[in-house]
């Protein structure tokens, strides 16, 4: 399982869709800074599910997608896609390549794929959660995250561990089971709080029940009581009701009297006021008539003046529109003249402006070859003038520096001269304190030759206490290391252990106290043999055997019934033993086995019929030639009459089991080492506390002489101090003489080689003042001819700007001249029309005047037949008025009667109304009553009786105060839910008791397993750690004094060669990152990753470093797949690919690809434009 191949689109400075293809091995990714190298290992970790812009190096997550640069623009989304080859079927999925795609949209939106379909990042991280490859995980080492592992706190490095271990699942298991635990404890604690609170609720509601029952008795005797009133009631609103009934009766039919005499007056009333108004229409309408008859006469009129006015009008228009007819015509011609002398003096004019543009020309051509001559010595000129600067300054630098190296040469002198001062001074004081040393050290001798009669005993017990510790070191050393290896070798075996286990199913077989043992641990098979014995015998490798019959029965009862009892028993038979059914002349694989004799009669009748070959032809001659033999091979091919089985087992129970009898073997060789040491090392402490006792008695004794001579020694010692205090400061002394010796040597050539130097400068500067003089020169006289052309080129240029403008004031003349002429010929064109159209308008206008005065005749004649007609008589209008008068007191003396009797009717249906209100009310406090509502048989009541008897049964509803009259109902509610609480919490209490199992036997299996993987990485990184620091020491060590064994961080113990034990930090930086990447091999050791990526770890390596890195690298790249980037030469030559990684124009990074390894073909690297 590996990496194909990513593709990055959009992602940082990969605005184009790129796609780097990877094979095997080591690839390196180089390019200079700033070139988009670390956005690759950005990118994998951001498809992986990295959410931390800050871990991206950026502020904001749109922050990833590129954002545009000089002279190209933004891009909307970003998107990285891993390839993964899943050949091994390492992830149990059904396909041999998985892509892992992640995409994020400027406008936020952002979603995960998983072989094109959409998926979650829960999804992704179960997918991956076994491979390491995880945005937290060990498998992605970005930039400053190797030195990250050495100052992260322990419990982070546990947790790169249990990566590898593969416990993050069971932590997420143990951490729901958790949760799950603290609500149902949270339920819990409420179910009590909530029984606590409806118990005495409960006691309370049971007493307001009792009384809410008398209550209700009580009440139901008031209503009986209450009823028979209403009963009472209601029959005198029913006799009410019937009189009512019969005043509405009785008013109604006055009311229909009234409406009858007034419905018979209504006609002869419309009549005579239809007639009247009649009469006063017909007398409007004439006078309407006359009114418009003397409008439209004077509109006639009107109308016949306004037609003589304009016939004059017309008249006066005509004469003046001829007279402007002659004028236009006349300035037609004149404006004629002046167009053609305007065409002829614009003709002239233009002749003129070519011959000055001509002039222009020539003079700017000369003018611009004058000023390129000009420009090309004024650069020559300038040139030499910053050569001259430069020349000048560097001169004047080296001016500078002779100066200052004259100034050293003085210092240095004056500091030679104290020199030798004071070591003439160091002589004087070195003789005299030699004759005091002499003096005092023959005084201390004698004193010495006493101490040291007593010393001598002394010595011989410090002799023998040095031998008798170093005896005790080497037995103790011995002792570690013993327990070293067998706390090695039981990590080892637990490993191997949990190999074979996690191969095999658990069987319920393994925890019986039986007398059975799988047969795979009963053989032994050479290494060339164990293919055809693992292919022959496969699954009988990791059955049981049992070692006697009974066993064999307790067995078969324990798997009978047993979902998990996935494995077969075989049981020892004599009878099965018939031969080995190969002839001689071939070799039969149960010669190739050891084992037990008890094991014959099985093993001859597993392997019956089985012969073993070398290659594949010869099993196919023996199956040919013996149709009822089985044949296999040496590789593990099985041959028979019928079939082929090829192939070799991937789980090799035999090689796995040749391990683990190897390292058990060696662990109790190790065992046994480690008891003999610890033997030897108690026999050497027995012996070195009783020479302790021999030697403080000599010590004591010796405390005596040494006391007498104590001054002398002391005065001795302080004599020799100062003497050799003295010899050291001598030899000081004579250090600087010789440095400023050498120093003013040195200073002295440099002084020399300055000097030349500056002498060279002075006559370079010389010659380059004289190219300048004569540049100057040519430069002046190039400046006097440009001047001269510049003038010539200016007053041909007002010449043709004077022609210019005269040209161009004549075309503008010409074309107002010709706008005038045509606009003359337009206007004696619209006067001509107008002139037609006035002579035709007189006959128009008698027509009209014709018009108007027979209609002013015809409106005279029918005004006069107006006034002729009659009017209608005003004393027959008079009394219709007064009929009519008379008509109306009648009318409103009717209505008045008739509202008389509708007041009355609507009396009577109000009374009707109150009284069918009050019977109704009363019928509506009887509907609960049972009894009848018939009026013959509701009996008369005595009211007084009756409200004495009420008003004492209300006296005692009132005594009895609030009373809750929904209490049996609320009771009934409380004591269920009651019940119901009381079983909730047993069922609770149950959950809590199996979450609280669930979690014990989750963190036994986090721990188990950590336990099994943390030695394998503590083995694997002291051994990393030792071919990286040769001759170093480390080791990992859980935390102590935690509350919780599960949050023990890992502590890293180092010791780098020739130095001490210190912490972490204090280490150099390629110290700390090569103690870091010993760590990260140690976890793909235990755990490998499909491929690693690693971002300059070896940036602070020195050479040593790099050359012990590299040879790490390539022994792990022979089975991992791993991309460094790197700046380091001999990295990059390590590796078999490189890809380049450079920044093109806009900001984008372009990648080229180079194959160190010839023999191989380059994967294609596609690249596509944006």
């Amino acid at each position: 399982m590996y990496l194909k191949s990513i593709r990055v689109q959009g992602f940082k400075t990969f605005a184009r869709r790129t796609e780097l293809p990877f094979s095997r091995g080591i690839t390196a990714i180089v390019g200079p800074n700033g070139s988009g190298k670390s956005n690759l290992v950005d990118a994998i970790r951001w498809a992986l599910g990295e959410r931390n812009a800050r871990g991206l190096r950026g502020h904001r997550m749109e922050d990833v997608i590129y954002a545009g640069g000089p002279g190209k623009s933004a891009v909307g989304m970003a998107e990285v896609t891993l390839l993964i080859d899943n050949a091994d079927q390492r992830l149990n999925v059904e396909f041999n390549e998985i892509e892992v795609a992640r995409r994020l949209y400027r406008s936020g939106e952002s979603e995960y794929l998983v072989n094109g379909a959409r998926a979650r990042l829960k999804d992704i991280d179960a997918l991956l959660t076994s491979t390491g490859l995880r945005q937290d995980g060990y498998a992605v080492t970005a930039q400053n995250d190797i030195d990250f592992v050495i100052q992260a706190a322990p419990v982070v490095r546990r947790e790169l561990i249990e990566e590898a271990a593969g416990v993050r699942r069971l932590r997420l298991e143990r951490q729901e089971a958790v949760t799950r635990l603290g609500e149902a404890e949270r339920d819990m604690r409420r179910a009590r709080d909530v029984l606590q609170e409806l118990t005495p609720r409960a006691e309370e509601l049971r007493a307001q029940a009792s009384a809410a029952r008398d209550y209700q008795s009580i009440a139901e005797q008031l209503r009986v009581l209450q009823g028979s009133l209403a009963r009472d009631s209601w029959r005198k609103a029913m006799l009410q009701l019937r009189r009512a009934r019969g005043r509405e009766q009785a008013a109604r039919t006055r009311q229909s009297q009234a409406n009858a005499t007034l419905s018979d007056f209504e006609p002869r009333y419309a009549a005579n006021r239809d007639a009247l108004l009649r009469a006063r229409e017909a007398r409007w309408t004439h006078q309407q008539l006359m009114g418009e008859c003397r409008l439209r006469l004077a509109e006639a009129q009107h109308q016949v003046r306004i037609v003589e006015e304009r016939g004059q009008a017309v008249a006066k228009a005509l004469q003046a529109a001829r007279r402007e007819i002659e004028r236009l015509s006349e300035s037609e011609r004149a404006g004629i003249r002046v167009v053609e002398e305007l065409e002829h003096e614009v003709e002239r004019t233009a002749g003129e402006l070519e011959s000055a543009l001509a002039l222009v020309e020539a003079a700017s051509a000369e003018e611009s070859r004058r000023r390129d001559l000009h420009h090309g010595l004024e650069e020559q000129r300038a040139a030499l003038l910053q050569a001259r600067q430069d020349r000048h300054r560097d001169r004047l630098a080296a001016q500078a520096e002779i100066r200052q190296v004259e100034g050293r040469l003085q210092f240095l002198e004056e500091q030679r001269q104290q020199a030798a001062d004071a070591i003439q001074e160091w002589a004087l004081r070195s003789l005299a304190l030699e004759a005091e040393l002499g003096e005092r050290a023959r005084s201390a001798q004698l004193a010495s030759e006493e101490a040291g009669r007593c010393a001598a005993a002394l010595d011989d017990l410090e002799r023998q206490a040095v031998a008798l510790s170093e005896a005790h070191a080497q037995a103790e050393r011995a002792a570690v290391e013993a327990a070293a290896v067998c706390r090695a070798r039981e990590a080892e075996a637990a490993a191997l252990r949990v190999m074979r286990d996690r191969s095999d199913r658990p069987s319920p077989l393994a925890q019986a106290a039986l007398a059975l043992r799988p047969l795979v641990e009963m053989v032994s098979v050479e290494e060339r043999h164990r293919a055809a014995v693992e292919a022959a015998l496969e699954g009988a490798l990791s059955a049981w055997v049992a070692l006697d019959a009974p066993g064999a029965e307790r067995a078969i009862d324990l798997l009978r019934g047993n979902p998990a009892a996935l494995r077969e028993t075989i049981l020892l038979d004599p009878a099965l033993v018939r031969g080995s059914m190969v002839p001689l002349a071939l070799r039969s694989l149960r010669s190739v086995i050891k084992a037990d004799a008890a094991l014959d009669p099985l093993l001859s009748h597993l392997l019956e019929r089985m012969a073993l070959v070398d290659t594949l032809a010869e099993a196919q001659e023996v199956v040919a030639a013996h149709p009822d033999l089985r044949a296999v091979t040496l590789d593990g091919e099985l041959v028979t009459g019928w079939s082929y089985r090829g192939g070799r087992s991937e789980r090799a129970p035999l090689q796995l089991q040749a391990q683990i009898r190897e390292v058990e073997e060696a662990l109790a060789a190790a065992l046994e080492a480690r008891g003999a040491a610890e033997r030897g090392l108690e026999g050497r402490k027995a012996a070195l506390r009783g020479l302790v006792d021999d030697r403080a008695a000599a010590a004591a004794a010796l405390e005596g002489c040494r006391a007498r001579d104590g001054e002398l020694v002391g005065r001795l010692h302080a004599a020799r101090s100062a003497f050799e205090r003295e010899g050291e400061a001598g030899r000081r002394m004579e250090e600087p003489l010789k440095r400023v010796l050498r120093l003013r040597g040195e200073a002295g050539s440099e002084l020399d080689e300055l000097s030349r130097r500056e002498q060279e400068m002075a006559r370079l500067e010389e010659r380059i003042q004289d190219d300048l003089r004569r540049t100057e020169a040519d430069l002046a006289q190039a400046a006097g001819e440009l001047t001269g052309a510049l003038q010539r080129r200016q007053e041909m240029e007002l010449q043709t700007a004077l022609a210019r403008q005269r040209h161009e004031d004549l075309v503008r003349q010409l074309a107002r001249a010709r706008d005038a002429w045509r606009s003359h010929g337009d206007d004696l064109a619209q006067r001509t029309a107008a002139a037609g159209a006035l002579a035709a308008e007189p006959a128009r206008l008698r027509d009209e005047g014709a018009h108007w005065l027979d209609r002013l005749r015809a409106i005279e004649a029918e005004l006069e037949s107006l006034e002729a007609a009659p009017l209608p008589d005003a004393g027959a209008l008079s009394a219709m008025e007064a009929q009519v008068r008379e008509d109306e007191q009648r009318n409103v003396a009717l209505q008045v009667e008739v509202a008389h009797t509708d007041d009355a009717v609507e009396a009577a249906v109000t009374e009707v109304e109150t009284a069918q209100t009050e019977v109704d009310r009363c019928a509506l406090a009887l509907r609960d009553d049972p009894g009848s509502l018939d009026e013959e048989e509701v009996p008369e009541l005595d009211w007084q009786k009756t409200e004495r008897e009420v008003a004492r049964l209300q006296r005692q509803l009132n005594a009895m105060g609030a009373v809750n009259l929904l209490a049996p109902e609320e009771y009934d509610q409380v004591s269920d839910r009651c019940q119901t609480l009381t079983s909730q919490l047993q069922d609770l209490e149950d959950a809590s008791t199996q979450l609280l199992e669930l979690r014990r036997r989750l963190e036994q299996e986090i721990d188990d397993r950590f336990r099994t993987v943390f030695q394998a990485v503590a083995i694997n990184f002291q051994e990393f750690f030792g071919e990286l620091f040769p001759g170093g020491r480390a080791t990992l060590r859980l935390e102590d004094e935690v509350e919780d064994p599960l949050d023990a961080g890992v502590e890293i113990l180092a010791q780098t060669p020739g130095k001490r034990l210190q912490q972490l930090t204090l280490l150099s930086g390629g110290e700390r990152a090569l103690t870091a990447l010993a760590f990260l091999f140690a976890l793909q050791a235990v755990n490998p990753s499909p491929f690693y990526v690693l971002d300059e770890v070896d940036a602070a390596l020195d050479d040593a470093n790099v050359v012990r890195f590299n040879r790490v690298l390539a022994r792990l790249a022979r089975e991992q797949q791993f991309l460094i980037v790197t700046h380091n030469h001999s990295t990059m030559a390590q590796a078999e690919v490189l890809y380049g990684v450079t920044l093109a124009e806009h900001g984008v990074s372009r990648i080229v690809s180079v194959r160190l390894n010839q023999d191989e073909a380059m994967p294609r690297l596609r690249e596509r434009t944006a």
